[in-house]
């Protein structure tokens, strides 16, 4: 909260308190010094001054705190604040009592989000000057603009989401049909033919067919490492013909 030093008679005031000081204390044009920053203010010009310094900013080690930082308080507050401007600016059908106390907080930076709050601060800052009836509608008029804008940019949300689930959904059924296979030594069905030679002659007279017996082992399995199934061709040749070459077979693959 911004503490101000009435320049005049050197009390510390709080913002929300400054213009009740004026009022009954010291009675003159304001005129203010920020206790952090050291700023002079003069008449209305310190509704402007809505944040500065903290005092561990003010007195922490150079370069510890970088400019641009931007707190989650702070920010919650400042979005409170914008509620309020959007309000004035955007409902033209505002009664003048509530446009007025409203233009009174705008440029309060420590306006209570919570309601009891709210209610506290709104009678402390106009002293008794306006009714609590007045000070309920203002509430109500936040809460209402408030959970409006809050609203729209979930429904956006939502329907944006659900146009591109159906891609998603969609790449997932693919992926799920498409086994996963490691690329290190596997072999696929199609690549068969590429890898072996034509039965010879005596393959054939041996009633033993390369590709017939690789494609078995295929339909079993959809992949098969190159040296598996080297191996398990040849047992099953050797079982159709024990007398055969077995290294002249091997080249073929």
């Amino acid at each position: 909260m911004v503490v101000f030093t009435c320049n005049h008679c050197g009390d510390s005031l709080q913002k929300p308190k400054v213009e009740k000081h004026y009022n009954f204390v010291c009675k003159t044009q304001k005129s203010l010094t920020c206790v952090d920053c050291l700023k002079d203010f003069i008449g209305e010009d310190y509704n402007a001054h809505t944040k500065c310094l903290t005092e561990d900013e003010r007195y922490a080690a150079k370069g510890t705190y970088q400019n641009g930082i931007v707190k989650k308080g702070e920010l919650k507050q400042e979005l409170w604040s914008d509620t309020i401007r959007s309000i004035l600016n955007e409902k033209s059908n505002l009664k003048p009592n509530c446009r007025n106390l409203l233009n009174h907080i705008v440029n309060f930076s420590n306006v209570p989000r919570k309601k009891q709050k709210f209610l506290n601060f709104m009678k402390s800052t106009m002293g008794g000057r306006t009714d609590y009836k007045t000070i309920e509608e203002i509430w109500d008029i936040l809460e209402e603009y408030k959970s409006r804008v809050v609203k729209t940019p979930a429904v956006v949300e939502n329907k944006t989401n659900g146009d591109n689930q159906q891609p998603s959904v969609k790449r997932k059924n693919e992926n799920s049909e498409t086994p996963i296979k490691t690329k290190k030594n596997k072999i696929e069905s199609e690549e068969i033919e590429n890898l072996i030679e034509e039965p010879t002659l005596e393959d054939v007279s041996t009633k033993f067919e390369i590709k017939e017996e690789i494609l078995k082992i295929l339909n079993k399995k959809e992949s098969i490492s190159l040296v598996k199934l080297e191996k398990k061709i040849c047992k099953i040749y050797s079982s159709h013909n024990e007398d055969a070459d077995m290294e002249k077979f091997k080249k073929k693959f």
